[in-house]
């Protein structure tokens, strides 16, 4: 249930880097992919009709992917450490709440970090209210310096997950649930174990098991770290004179756009440039009042280039294009001033 033994043994070997500990066997799940167990979770933990809290700019596919369940997705405010303590507590006094998705290890899409007193207050309020919280650990094996998963400071509340696509082969689709409980385990895959839409193929589960085993993940897992390490090297020299976010080892970064230059305008003179990059309303979870919060800013993927030298090129017409835009309307405002 949850896997072959074999593999969930392989998995708990591996998670236990980032947890701390290895979780007994009974706890680990073995999914092909993250928005499977988010399936999995949103339709046990939540149910149709149920609210789930996220950062209020989320991994894109967590609205509808919760629209299919019936579960509606409620944002929660950010600052430069992540969600805010006092905005996730207010949330869950307001009532109605039965989960949080969170992404707490270089955040997608800012590339912020929590700190470690947040994260232990985020499970601290978390526990008060008896809200569950989903922990999305994807770029965690990346960052060795990191502070620990909210798992490993409540594993009693949180479900953990933790994809190979980003430390290992995006190929794989193989990711890693591990639950509270070995009869928490049980009581979420119970009810499907004759649906395989969540089943890993026995292939990759098999190829990831051999990589654990052999030490060769940790080999790969440590190259990808250097090779996104070099990528951020790169950019730090490129865009120096350019505001911007990112984490040791990220695989993105977070720009910040002038207050009077729109980010959607902004991608599509990128495109035109042949620079591919991403708005941050792509990421929001937009209800009411909290539209307003959705903040003129860009991701851009520094790893998907494949080359150095075609990465620099990209983030030099990023450049160009953003001092251009910004002297232009500079130039404008003087004319009319």
């Amino acid at each position: 249930m949850g896997g072959a033994e074999a593999d969930r043994a392989a998995a708990a070997e591996w998670l236990a880097h980032r947890l701390g500990s290895a979780p007994t066997v009974d706890r680990v799940i073995v999914a092909n992919g993250t928005q499977s167990l988010l399936g999995l979770l949103l339709y046990h933990c939540v149910k149709s009709g149920g609210r789930i809290l996220a950062e209020e700019l989320t991994y894109p596919v967590l609205v509808p992917l919760a629209k299919r369940y019936g579960v509606e997705v409620v944002p929660v405010a950010l600052d430069a450490d992540g969600i805010i303590p006092d905005a996730f507590r207010d949330a869950c006094y307001r009532g109605g709440i039965n989960a949080l998705f969170c992404n707490p290890t270089v955040h997608n899409p800012t590339a912020s970090v929590m700190p470690q007193d947040r994260r232990m207050e985020i499970v601290t309020i978390a526990r008060e209210h008896q809200v569950v919280i989903f922990e999305d650990d994807v770029l965690g094996p990346l960052h060795g310096s990191m502070p620990p998963p909210l798992a490993q400071f409540g594993p009693d509340v949180v479900w953990y997950i933790q994809s190979l696509s980003k430390c290992m082969a995006l190929g794989l689709k193989i990711a890693y649930l591990v639950g509270p409980s070995a009869k928490h385990v049980q009581n979420l895959v119970q009810p499907v174990t004759n649906h395989s839409f969540w089943f890993p193929s026995a292939l990759a589960a098999d190829v990831a098991t051999r990589l654990i085993e052999s030490g060769r993940a940790r080999k790969i897992s440590e190259a990808i770290a250097s090779l996104s390490e070099q990528r951020q090297r790169i950019t730090r020299r490129v865009l120096q004179k350019i505001p911007f976010h990112s984490a040791s080892g990220g695989l993105h970064v977070w720009i910040p756009l002038p207050s009077s230059l729109n980010a959607r305008e902004f991608v599509s003179m990128a495109s035109a440039a042949g620079v591919q990059i991403r708005p941050a309303s792509m990421f929001a979870v937009c209800i009411g009042e909290l539209d307003r919060r959705i903040p003129e800013a860009v991701r851009v993927a520094v790893t998907s280039p494949e080359t150095d030298e075609e990465l620099t090129l990209g983030l030099e017409r990023l450049t160009s294009l953003l001092f251009r835009v910004v002297g232009e309307e500079t130039h404008s405002a003087r004319l009319t001033s």
